[in-house]
């Protein structure tokens, strides 16, 4: 009886754990959710997003790409060659807080100048985003730091700036890499993927996928809330967790029928 308790237990506990505890308030997949997108044509004008309300108006000439990240859920990319291309529109949220902003990204190997790779708000003087400085991969809080954190990759990367209550975050493949307690100002302006319309040299040479921007509620967020397939058993993804408890219940049900049947 005991373990039975226990696996309908882990059964529940499993089953709750496989809910985000994110808000998505904006998502853009740079090619799927873009009625005709196919790969080496010009990106949709608009880009539209898969989750929100705010469509990006295309500059120059960035296009579709059938190469895409490793294990998640996407069949095409956007490819920019820095000048002008880039997507820009309105900001997508004014949190300055419990917020998150994640994308794939994956270089061709340009590490001259900086680079804007999606950003909320205006990179001189307020807001949030990821950002290439140099030849590392990093965060800007415009008008306050912009943060180099890990070194470039022509890898397909996943990274992810996290404002959690006191404490700033940054993830790169899922694993978090960096933490202090520098703090954004209240993001006003636009949001841009791929190129800054502030600043014409800080347009990205390369993909970009998949960019999410994210609320939670103060310490909710956990890194599997990422959209990232995680390697190791201690960040296995959501879905993976809800088998994971399966299975323990399974093997847990099968123990007490073994003991049973032993006379134990």
């Amino acid at each position: 009886m005991l373990r039975m308790r226990l696996a309908v237990f882990m059964l529940i506990w499993f089953s709750s754990s496989a809910h985000a505890a994110i808000t998505v308030v904006a998502q853009y997949r740079l090619g799927e959710s873009d009625p005709g997108a196919l790969p080496a044509n010009i990106g949709g004008n608009p880009t539209l997003p898969a989750v929100g309300a705010v469509a990006l108006a295309r500059s120059g000439s960035p296009f579709y790409s059938a190469q895409r990240p490793p294990l998640i859920d996407s069949t095409l990319s956007m490819a920019f060659a820095g000048g002008s291309d880039r997507y820009t529109g309105a900001i997508v949220t004014a949190a300055a807080d419990n917020f998150g902003i994640e994308a794939w990204v994956k270089s061709n190997g340009s590490t001259a100048l900086n680079a804007a790779l999606a950003y909320n708000g205006n990179t001189g003087n307020s807001g949030w985003g990821l950002f290439r400085a140099g030849a590392q991969y990093g965060f800007l809080y415009g008008g306050v730091a912009l943060v180099p954190v890990a070194p470039i990759s022509i890898d397909w990367m996943h990274l992810a700036l996290v404002r959690d209550g006191a404490t700033t975050r940054f993830f790169v493949n899922g694993l978090q890499v960096h933490s202090s307690a520098s703090a954004p100002r209240v993001p006003a302006g636009g949001f841009l993927i791929g190129g800054n319309p502030n600043v014409a040299t800080e347009g990205f040479d390369g993909l970009i996928d998949e960019v999410r921007v994210f609320t939670f509620a103060p310490g909710a967020f956990v890194p599997t809330d990422l959209n990232i397939v995680f390697p190791s058993p201690e960040q296995v993804p959501v879905g993976s967790r809800l088998g994971a408890g399966l299975m323990l219940a399974l093997m847990l049900l099968l123990g007490g029928v073994a003991l049973r049947r032993s006379g134990a």
